[in-house]
């Protein structure tokens, strides 16, 4: 596998662990302003609904505009999200409508990102390494959610859930550092074709390359 994967594998670790904290912080606060299970659960269901729409809606959006813009604008807008349901927490629990639609809208932020990485995927990992790659990525994800899912826990017991957001806010700003590295290789690498009069899959660039 080539060196773009590795920040690849990490944006798409961090992410899983953001989706967690994020939604385990704001199922809480939820909880907590209305002691009312049905409406968590409603919550929760109007959470997986963005989801569904968000991926209902990707293939209009890959039309619309270009991936290399999308693949930095969508979690530049996630995280500016992660930091303005931060800093607005106090005034959103008196709102729980704002609460609702801020949830939707990091959840559809969220999962588009994934998708968009997920388009990044065959230009960053040969075939004969696709089944490593899977794996490494499925180890990853399922390890951090459960972790994540118990330091968000812990976070919120003892520190309280801004902390817990501004904590999802910092780990989103790490992973659009990793977008934007493997953004940065791919565009390299890319030029490099160009000027080599050729067009071949990034890893079979850096084949040559090498």
């Amino acid at each position: 596998m080539n060196i773009a994967f590795y920040p690849f594998w990490a944006a798409r670790t961090l992410l899983s662990l953001i989706q967690v904290v994020s939604i385990t912080t704001m199922t809480y606060l939820v909880y907590k302003q209305t002691g009312f299970i049905p409406g968590t659960l409603l919550f929760l269901c109007l959470y997986a609904g963005s989801f569904a729409a968000a991926k209902f809606a990707f293939p209009f959006l890959m039309k619309r505009a270009a991936l290399s813009r999308l693949i930095i604008g969508i979690p530049l807008i996630k995280t500016l999200l992660l930091i303005g349901i931060a800093l607005s927490l106090p005034h959103l629990t008196l709102h729980m409508v704002l609460v609702f639609a801020g949830a939707v809208a990091l959840s559809a932020a969220s999962h588009w990102e994934s998708l968009f990485l997920e388009e990044l995927r065959p230009k960053l990992v040969e075939r004969e390494d696709l089944v490593k790659a899977n794996s490494l990525l499925s180890f990853s994800k399922y390890t951090v959610s459960a972790i994540g899912l118990v330091m968000t826990g812990i976070t919120i017991q003892y520190l309280g859930p801004i902390q817990s957001l501004w904590a999802a806010a910092c780990l989103s700003l790490a992973a659009l550092a990793m977008i934007l590295t493997v953004h940065h290789l791919i565009h390299s690498y890319s030029s490099y074709s160009i000027k080599q009069g050729t067009s071949r899959p990034f890893h079979k660039i850096k084949k040559r390359r090498a």
